[in-house]
């Protein structure tokens, strides 16, 4: 039994499809299906039931994916031990990234890559919740998000700064003046709001629990920047973090003055997991660059 195999055999579980698989290895299909046969043969058990269309997990292939997942793992874990003992900076990074947080994220990248050439870095833009599968699975080494709603005991956090989510409008709106505004002040406002499952809406959901009223949105988008195109060139507003625009002079940003509407900007990793040293470095970059600084000192502006 090979290490490949076990990658190969992981990889073809998640898409479920041969085709798919080789194509995102790199590899053949024909290379893919001989590997696999060869490791059901190894093991003395079919790990998959194949038809003409697609392809699914025996029982067998379902008990054995997280051993395999496991032991891919912890042999990555394991080459990158030598590398941090020697203090090599080698390898991957992975980094889980919300869509309303990647203003923050440039600044840190740009020095991480001139101070550690030989790290590749591996940026996955997700929502929260997606972010967080990945990391339980070890597909991420941490994520930037605003932190999640809800009871996440598997999880750690460390604060980067707070925010707030903010009714965003373009400089010429009427509104664009305001530091402050009601959700009941936006009942006749034009919005475009974010969609069900980003972080921002999320937050506006619970900020809008106990309401007697809702907000009518003529278009709803889980890509932000698209939202802000729509606000730059219209009459329409939108709800985001503040950060989301922060520095960005096209947009006026009038903080939402609901009880509860604080948001933790964050760095989420799995509990008990092996913290590379290039990701401890990257941290230290990310809490030095004058991007998280600004916020610290200004969210509330």
């Amino acid at each position: 039994m090979e290490l490949r195999q076990l990658k190969y055999f992981i990889k073809s579980a998640e898409y479920l499809n041969f085709s798919e698989a080789a194509k995102h290895l790199y590899i053949t299909q024909s290379t893919l299906s001989q590997q696999i046969k060869q490791l059901e043969f190894e093991l003395g058990f079919t790990l998959f039931a194949r038809n003409s269309r697609h392809i699914e997990l025996t029982e067998a292939g379902e008990e054995f994916l997280p051993y395999a997942k496991r032991t891919i793992q912890d042999a990555e874990d394991g080459v990158q031990r030598l590398y941090d003992l020697q203090n090599v900076k080698k390898g991957t990074l992975r980094v889980g990234v919300t869509y309303s947080l990647n203003t923050v994220l440039t600044e840190g990248v740009l020095e991480f890559m001139k101070r550690y050439p030989g790290v590749k870095l591996e940026i996955c833009y997700k929502t929260v919740n997606e972010l967080l599968e990945l990391l339980r699975s070890n597909s991420l080494d941490f994520i930037l998000s605003y932190k999640p709603l809800g009871n996440f005991p598997e999880i750690e956090s460390t604060p980067l700064f707070e925010n707030a989510l903010a009714l965003v409008v373009n400089k010429e709106h009427p509104l664009a003046k305001r530091k402050k505004v009601k959700l009941d002040d936006l009942q006749t406002q034009q919005l475009v709001l974010p969609a069900v499952g980003l972080q921002a809406r999320m937050m506006l959901d619970k900020l809008m629990e106990n309401k007697d009223f809702t907000l009518r949105s003529h278009v709803e988008l889980n890509e932000t920047n698209i939202l802000l195109k729509l606000v730059a060139s219209s009459g329409y507003a939108t709800i985001l973090s503040s950060s989301a625009v922060f520095g960005n002079s096209r947009f006026a940003s009038i903080i939402l003055d609901e009880p509860g509407n604080v948001m933790e900007a964050s760095l989420l990793r799995l509990k008990g997991a092996y913290q590379k040293n290039a990701a401890k470095e990257f941290v230290d970059i990310l809490l030095d660059t004058e991007a998280v600084k600004r916020r610290l000192m200004n969210w509330f502006d």
